[in-house]
């Protein structure tokens, strides 16, 4: 029997949790005045030169126009985790899913992930601080320039204690969660791994509805998403394999993504039987698509064309796309996936009760065996996944400034190095090689291990890393040149996420994957009970 202490400590833990995200929050709010880098204040005669503010959404003080990405994605995951942390302590009941676990897991890993995001995004910024050249003229007519370099403020020590207080928050929320866990009885703790029933119609429906979306997508390759209209040749159009004439260089992230989720979805909800949690995943992937949508549709896609009239003269036109009839189709995809994750879970609501009465009809021990098994069996094939990706890799570029005309940027899985033009191998990337391929191969033989798995997660941790630093701080190619003619030539190339920027995400999720089954293979020990002393006292 567990005692007392341990329930209450873990109710503890989960409301300090509770307050740190919220005191997170709070930080943020007052970072929307106080800046968090700024250049220090010119009382010198005028002209004085500008100011630099910066404050927790990226601009001076509720400026939205001079809003920074990074820093708006960071102030909205800290909104989303202060108020995903009053469901902490919601309780399970022991007749229905146990819903409550599976968001304080997710919540903690989350608020874990996002605390060093905040770091990142920090140190980035404080790499490279904000700088202005201005000139201008004074009253004598004088011409006056220089630069303006900002400095941290007040602000970054508040994002740095934000940033703990997430950090803390996390483990807080992991560590409340476990002992929380040890204080359910027996049954309900291995419920969250329960059988589907078969033969019940929201079961069949929660299996169907996902090839329902998958036929919207398939269908929006000739339906569009966006369309300009008639401008002849010129006319553009988006589907769901990018803009028409479909090309490589048009397979982005935000293209490949719904495509895999849609899929991964489709696949597994016949296949994933021991999988309590596939609901709740294609509720996300159907929220998440939705906000995809909502994105698309703010910022438009736009083309700039260039022709020439009767008179020889060139004209240059922007071609703006507007949404289609596609849409229709993406939000029934959407809609579809929300309402299998729904059936889903009031499936598995509804038969709780008759898959523990299964269960009690036949051996636990040969039941845990059997999936066991089965857990072994992913952990070991998931990391070729990502050895596959990175063969791949070597020829798909990572990271493309998809140039032409000039110098390209190009990154694949051995640094700068590329099979047309050579290059340099980066002895990182040859680490990150070497660290993928060492975790398939020792697989075969310790995936039920605990450091395996750990290492498999730490490892997929390093590659969103990197990942991340190139969307951070892209590389940049200056270059100055000469036509044949002597007119002079130049320009600035950045690289940007290419095809096997999606193709490392999938790798990495496969390598977090096989971490997470062979932890999941891992049984505890029952410890042998304390006898205590006869009631007599001898």
């Amino acid at each position: 029997m567990v005692p007392p202490r341990e329930a209450r400590l873990g109710r503890l833990l989960l409301h300090f949790a509770q307050a740190l995200s919220l005191s997170a929050l709070c930080l943020w709010i007052v970072m929307l005045w106080v800046p968090v880098v700024a250049s220090p204040e010119d009382t010198s005669e005028a002209p004085q030169p500008p100011r630099i503010i910066v404050t927790a959404l990226g601009g001076p003080p509720f400026d939205l126009e001079e809003a920074r990405g990074s820093m708006v994605l960071v102030a909205v995951g800290v909104l989303v985790c202060a108020a995903a942390s009053l469901l902490l302590t919601v309780r399970s009941r022991p007749d229905s899913h146990p819903w409550p676990d599976v968001v304080r897991r997710l919540w903690s890993v989350g608020t874990l992930f996002l605390s060093v995001c905040v770091f990142l995004v920090l140190a980035d910024m404080l790499a490279n601080m904000p700088t202005i050249m201005w000139d201008a003229v004074d009253d004598r007519g004088r011409s006056v320039f220089g630069m303006v370099v900002a400095e941290p403020a007040l602000g970054a020590v508040l994002w740095a204690i934000g940033g703990l207080s997430l950090l803390a928050a996390g483990v807080c929320g992991l560590l409340g969660d476990a002992r929380r866990r040890k204080t359910a009885p027996a049954h309900f703790a291995n419920a969250r791994i329960t059988p589907w029933p078969h033969g019940n119609r929201t079961h069949r429906l929660a299996q169907r509805l996902p090839w329902v979306a998958l036929a919207c997508w398939v269908l929006m390759i000739w339906v569009p998403l966006f369309d300009s209209g008639d401008h002849g040749d010129d006319r553009l159009t988006v589907t769901s394999f990018g803009r028409v004439p479909f090309d490589l260089a048009d397979l982005t992230p935000g293209v490949i993504l719904p495509w895999v989720v849609v899929l991964a979805c489709a696949a597994t909800a016949k296949r994933f039987d021991t999988f309590a949690h596939w609901p709740l995943l294609s509720v996300a992937v159907g929220v998440g698509l939705f906000i995809q949508q909502a994105t698309m549709v703010i910022d438009l896609p736009r083309e700039r064309v260039e022709s020439t009239d009767a008179a020889g003269e060139t004209l240059s036109a922007i071609i703006v796309g507007y949404p289609s009839a596609g849409h229709y189709l993406w939000t029934i995809g959407c809609w579809a996936l929300i309402a299998a994750g729904i059936c889903g879970l009031l499936s598995d609501r509804r038969r709780i009760d008759r898959q523990m009465q299964r269960q009690a009809q036949r051996p636990t021990k040969k039941i845990n065996r059997r999936r066991q098994r089965k857990l072994q069996r992913w952990a070991r094939l998931l990391p070729f996944t990502a050895v596959g990706v990175w063969t791949v890799t070597v020829f798909v570029p990572v990271v493309d400034s998809f140039n032409d005309d000039g110098p390209r940027i190009r990154v694949t899985s051995l640094g700068e190095w590329t099979i047309d033009d050579g290059g340099d191998v980066d002895l990182f990337f040859l680490i990150i090689w070497a660290l993928v391929v060492a975790i398939a191969a020792l697989g075969a033989a310790f995936a039920p291990a605990r450091w395996w798995d750990v290492t498999a997660v730490i490892i997929a941790a390093l590659i969103v890393l990197v990942l991340f630093s190139y969307l951070a701080s892209p590389p940049v190619l200056m270059w100055d040149g000469q036509l044949p003619d002597g007119t002079p030539t130049g320009g600035m190339e950045v690289g940007r996420p290419s095809f096997g920027f999606g193709l490392w995400l999938i790798g990495a999720a496969a390598l977090v994957a096989a971490g997470i089954c062979g932890l999941l293979t891992q049984t505890k020990r029952a410890r042998p009970a304390v006898q205590g002393p006869p009631a007599g006292g001898v």
